[in-house]
């Protein structure tokens, strides 16, 4: 009597009269797991390093316009480096930030379409919603203390010179107001960021189905029998171009602004209240500022600065997803 069992992982072992023989088979399937793994692993890495670097430069081309009120002024006594002045300490921030954002959209995005929920679909705007909403909330709470010494740094005045570098910030405000002192001003940050960063996306992701489907059809147009079904192959998966990337996260990038902006008012004035809004007398709390804001300056107080702020947004959003796109298909293995 023979009896055979079989095991996927390894090969057949047999039983016989004659006595017990083990054959094994080459350990195809433990190489191809390995392999998948360090496919997964590189995909994992490409994504970081693509998010990274696309925040970084999108940050870097428009670091200019964030002092676009006094452009010509600068140009004239500090020169044309001037408009990068500081900008290392927001890369410091970007390149993690937009590192954790984009990893943890594209992992959310997959691990909510692999549930085959029927809400939750591939390029559905509630997963592009859910998985922006918790990127967002993950960079924010991930690269905080980077983003609050960035600003303290950037808002000190001359007159008051409170913090001489990162170290020293991060050793003051840790004394001063304690570990949790890094951390001032966080809930008013993700009232901003969670909410942004899911309309980006969404934004984002749908405008750029759209331009797909209008660039294919671009390429069937006038196609028939064959040739149009082979052409509808080869661009099943079109490319944008860098300019529909950039219309269509510069279009993201204005919904969103307009949405989150008051908030965002509020919290920069939060994020520096350590500093100016305790000697005022002004209660320290995204509600007490808010109130103190209304009471001064009207509901425009609210939207005070929002030219500037979407004409540097736009193109930062618009270039931020473009490099993204661009750098993720010269990194990321393909299955």
């Amino acid at each position: 009597m023979r009896v055979t069992l079989r095991r996927h992982t390894t090969g057949v072992v047999t039983f016989g009269d004659t006595g017990d023989m083990l054959t094994e088979t080459d350990d195809v399937d433990v190489e191809l797991v390995q392999q998948d793994a360090v496919k997964q692993l590189m995909r994992h890495g490409s994504v970081l390093f693509a998010g990274g670097v696309a925040g970084s430069v999108g940050k870097t081309v428009t670091a200019p316009l964030s002092r676009l009120t006094i452009l010509f002024q600068v140009l004239k006594n500090e020169g044309a480096l001037a408009f990068w002045k500081g900008n290392g300490a927001s890369v410091l921030h970007r390149f993690p930030y937009s590192a954790v954002n984009f990893f943890t959209f594209e992992m959310v995005k997959n691990g909510i379409i692999a549930q085959n929920h029927p809400a939750f679909t591939n390029n559905s705007w509630t997963t592009m919603f859910a998985s922006g909403a918790l990127a967002g909330a993950t960079a924010t709470v991930a690269c905080y203390p980077i983003d609050l010494i960035r600003t303290r740094l950037a808002t000190q005045l001359n007159t008051d010179i409170r913090y001489t570098g990162i170290r020293h910030a991060v050793q003051r405000i840790s004394t001063e107001e304690g570990f949790l002192g890094l951390y001032r001003g966080m809930g008013a940050t993700l009232m901003v960021t969670v909410p942004n960063l899911a309309i980006n996306f969404t934004l984002y992701e749908s405008l750029k189905e759209y331009a797909r489907e209008f660039r294919r059809s671009q390429v069937l147009a006038g196609l028939t029998g064959i040739d149009r079904e082979e052409a509808a192959e080869r661009h099943e998966s079109t490319h944008l171009g860098v300019a529909d990337t950039l219309c269509c996260g510069g279009a993201a990038g204005i919904a969103s602004s307009l949405v989150t902006f008051p908030i965002d008012v509020v919290r920069r004035r939060l994020q520096i209240s350590a500093i100016h809004a305790e000697s005022a007398g002004i209660k320290p709390t995204p509600s007490g500022i808010a109130s103190e804001l209304f009471q001064t300056q009207g509901i425009s107080g609210f939207y005070r600065g929002l030219t500037p702020e979407l004409m540097k947004v736009v193109p930062m959003v618009g270039i931020t997803f473009g490099t993204f796109e661009r750098l993720k298909q010269l990194l990321t293995v393909e299955d």
